[in-house]
């Protein structure tokens, strides 16, 4: 694995992290059946839940050799909550995302959940757009 982890933006983050996201689509909510074709779609038809959670940064694991997850959590219309993850990104960007929240969080001196409750905000406006 790399020793050096690229240094990035909060627009590279986005940008990372939208990219990843529009790659897990179309899924298919478990209970009613409901199939969103794309993330624009997805985002139209279901209500966020509460903060994202990185399972890896609240372990205080920035560069895991394996990620525990890094979740947001949405309701389908029908109330069944899903869940749209990190699963499968490369590892070294991951690990870019995740020291950019850990020094974000501590540059704006800030709770995680509101870095990451952000980072949701601007990847669900870029998703929209």
């Amino acid at each position: 694995m790399p020793a050096q982890i690229p240094e990035l933006t909060e627009a590279e983050v986005v940008r990372i992290i939208h990219a990843h996201i529009e790659g897990l689509f179309p899924k298919t909510c478990t209970r009613c059946g409901q199939t969103f074709a794309n993330y624009r779609e997805y985002l139209q038809n279901t209500t966020p839940v509460g903060f994202p959670v990185s399972y890896d940064l609240e372990a205080g694991d920035a560069r895991p050799s394996e990620s525990m997850g890094n979740f947001s959590m949405s309701n389908c219309r029908c109330g069944n909550t899903l869940a749209l993850s990190s699963q499968g990104m490369p590892m070294k960007q991951l690990w870019a995302v995740l020291k950019w929240i850990e020094k974000e969080t501590e540059r704006r001196g800030v709770p995680m959940h509101q870095i990451l409750g952000h980072l949701r905000d601007e990847v669900s406006k870029r998703g929209l757009a």
